[in-house]
């Protein structure tokens, strides 16, 4: 298949990045989902546990910082490649710890290298992928996180009573270093130049217009922040059948609407859709809150809220790749991931304290505050964009 991007695909270097980034979510995701509950049976509290994402994506974040312009200087691959071996050895430390603070130490700069994975990946999708199918292409790529953030804590929370939990590290620790050999089979890739104008030539404009961006992202995350670390653990308290089911059906929500929005394509002004994403998003945190029931609440408000959350996120990173100058994509990935998990990082410290103290639905509330913030900024991103009329698009 040939590598220029066609209508019916992307070529076979978006399929195997594709591939690489699916995988990247899944070891991360049984990660994260089953080191709070192995550090409930070595002792520690439901904050405490849940701490662990907080240490996790604050590394990950400040990481994004360094490892977005070290892809620009370096390139994007090598810092893969070198990403794919380091966590490897992460999940083997786990493996052989029984003392729940060094899980903290491991974790810090674990996410780090996490944020490699992330930066590195998405600036050289958006760096190849033509500016009139970027959001269309980054929606399709945007399903393979979500797919890997689903299936990954089943998975995890599946294996690890059978197998035992040292014995789940090892198994994610050569799933992690297979990807080494995932990368080796990519071609060659041509990026694309297609930063806007106003972007190269506005030195001001080139410093600022992240800012809203960033804000959304933040946003968004203080409020998913809660969701890999006190999902289950809600399920798991009150006896749900599926105590991964909000988490899972969070990413089956995302593939859903990406596929669709992905296929059917979105339009000359794809950011339009931005504020009634988010208007959604809103709705479904407030139902995590407010519905009745258990199970059902967790199914049908995850899968609303990762179809309504992804497609923000999918939405806010079209934009960015839209703006940004070529050479200085991975920076501003790394910008933005910094803000993102800079945000999943503190929605999972903030509402320990009323998930804790109060009840799991009160930290639910609190994520809805979050995202109409979201919401808000999100109107500001639109009205600042010169709308095209529907017969333009």
């Amino acid at each position: 298949m040939s590598d220029t991007t066609t209508r019916q695909g992307f070529g076979r270097a978006f399929q195997i990045i594709w591939i690489f980034y699916f995988f990247s979510f899944v070891v991360s995701y049984a990660l994260l989902a089953t080191i709070p509950l192995h550090l409930r049976e070595l002792g520690a509290s439901v904050k405490i546990s849940g701490y662990f994402t907080t240490a996790f994506m604050l590394g990950s974040g400040f990481g994004a910082l360094f490892t977005g312009p070290l892809g620009d200087r370096w390139g994007q691959s090598m810092v893969l490649r070198w990403a794919t071996i380091i966590t490897a050895s992460c999940f083997a430390m786990y493996a052989l710890s029984n003392d729940k603070h060094l899980f903290f130490l491991i974790g810090i700069p674990q996410g780090v290298i996490w944020s490699g994975f992330r930066t590195a990946t998405l600036a050289w999708v958006g760096g190849f992928l033509p500016e009139e199918r970027r959001a269309e292409g980054l929606a399709f790529f945007g399903m393979a996180a979500p797919g890997g953030a689903a299936l990954g804590p089943v998975l995890g929370i599946w294996l690890m009573p059978r197998v035992g939990f040292s014995w789940l590290m090892a198994l994610l620790a050569v799933l992690s270093a297979s990807l080494f050999l995932v990368l080796g089979r990519l071609p060659r890739i041509k990026e694309v130049s297609s930063a806007s104008d106003e972007a190269r030539s506005d030195p001001a404009s080139n410093r600022n217009w992240i800012l809203v961006p960033m804000v959304i992202l933040l946003c968004l995350a203080i409020s998913y922040g809660p969701i890999p670390s006190y999902g289950a653990q809600e399920a798991k308290d009150f006896d749900f059948l599926w105590t991964s089911a909000l988490v899972s059906c969070y990413g089956f929500g995302m593939v859903a609407l990406r596929l669709v929005l992905g296929w059917a394509g979105m339009g000359g002004n794809p950011i339009r859709l931005m504020p009634a994403m988010l208007a959604i998003n809103v709705f479904a945190a407030l139902g995590l809150a407010l519905m009745p029931g258990g199970l059902i609440r967790h199914i049908f408000c995850g899968t609303l809220y990762g179809a309504s959350f992804g497609m923000a996120h999918t939405l806010v990173w079209a934009y960015v790749m839209g703006r940004a100058e070529a050479g200085r994509r991975g920076a501003a990935v790394g910008t933005l991931y910094c803000a993102y998990d800079i945000g999943i990082a503190l929605g999972s410290f903030l509402v320990g304290f009323p998930m804790e103290h109060l009840g799991y639905r009160w930290g639910w509330g609190a994520g809805a505050i979050s995202l109409f913030i979201a919401w808000f900024f999100g109107r500001k991103i639109v009205k600042s964009n010169k709308i095209k009329s529907r017969s333009d698009l």
